[in-house]
């Protein structure tokens, strides 16, 4: 189940740098070290789950343990804030995970699960097994069950705009509607966790990515006002095509994570894009 992720530098490219003008409005954890290193906080853990680092991924293993109260699972839970974007007029969560845990632990948010809420009872609760997603938004909604093929990993997406919310499973639209309330708003949060329940699981998380929607076409992914170097890793995740549903490459449909790359608006992000980004970031050559 373990993942290599590419590695680059920034060398193969001859781009200037620029400062930005306002803070990045996207929060990015990436997991090239521990979850409390890159900004959250220890929830808790539970029957002694094993977590460890590997080339970009965040790996839970969580087994049975017979001295837990039942049923004997291992757990490992984080959280963060969302305060700072409160009011924001377009919001999107982007995770990207694996696991390999079975899908009846999906009605005791095992064995891994991801909820943005807050205290007015707007709600986002995604649960995932190794075959079926789970999307619970309202008490007076119907509870949204995805079949997935296993073992591989998968790239869940939630954009949130005033009058309209969509789910994407690996760039695919799979529900849309009205939602529920604005979010983010008064003491909205995200919390994450990797649970074992009747059977032992490993998770994979590979990144947990949230914040304002970058405009369209504009190369400024952390929505800071300009584009610049630090968008340049999210450019070429887009350009290379080495994950599936978070990019488009010169012979996909770019996804929505991507569309800030399409520079021309055609769907694709080629080499085209490319060079609208360097002109984006230097400025165009005499």
């Amino acid at each position: 189940m373990r993942s290599n992720r590419t590695q680059f530098g920034v060398a193969c490219l001859l781009l200037g740098t620029t400062t930005a003008p306002v803070p990045a409005q996207v929060f990015s954890s990436e997991f090239f070290s521990d979850p409390v290193s890159e900004g959250w906080e220890l929830d808790q853990q539970y029957c002694d789950p094993i977590t460890w680092n590997s080339q970009g991924w965040y790996y839970q293993q969580l087994n049975i343990i017979p001295y837990c109260p039942g049923p004997d699972g291992g757990e490992d839970v984080y959280r963060r804030s969302l305060e700072p974007f409160n009011g924001a007029p377009r919001f999107f969560l982007e995770f990207r995970l694996q696991t390999n845990g079975d899908r009846s632990g999906i009605p005791y948010g095992a064995p891994a699960g991801l909820a943005l809420g807050n205290n007015a009872g707007v709600l986002y609760h995604i649960t995932v097994a190794q075959d079926l997603i789970q999307l619970f938004r309202a008490p007076s909604l119907s509870v949204m069950l995805v079949d997935i093929a296993p073992d591989i990993p998968r790239t869940y997406r939630i954009e949130l705009y005033r009058d309209r919310y969509a789910f994407y499973i690996d760039a695919s639209l799979i529900d849309e509607g009205v939602p529920e309330g604005p979010f983010p708003a008064y003491q909205s949060e995200i919390v994450w966790l990797g649970r074992s329940w009747e059977f032992p699981c490993e998770n994979a998380w590979d990144y947990i990515r949230y914040g304002v929607i970058p405009a369209d076409g504009s190369g400024d992914y952390d929505s800071d006002g300009v584009a610049s170097l630090s968008n340049f890793y999210f450019f070429h995740e887009c350009l290379s095509n080495q994950r599936l549903g978070i990019n488009g490459s010169p012979d996909n449909n770019a996804g929505p994570g991507c569309r800030f790359a399409d520079f021309d608006f055609d769907a694709d992000i080629d080499l085209l894009d490319f060079a609208e980004f360097q002109n984006a970031v230097n400025g165009p050559r005499p």
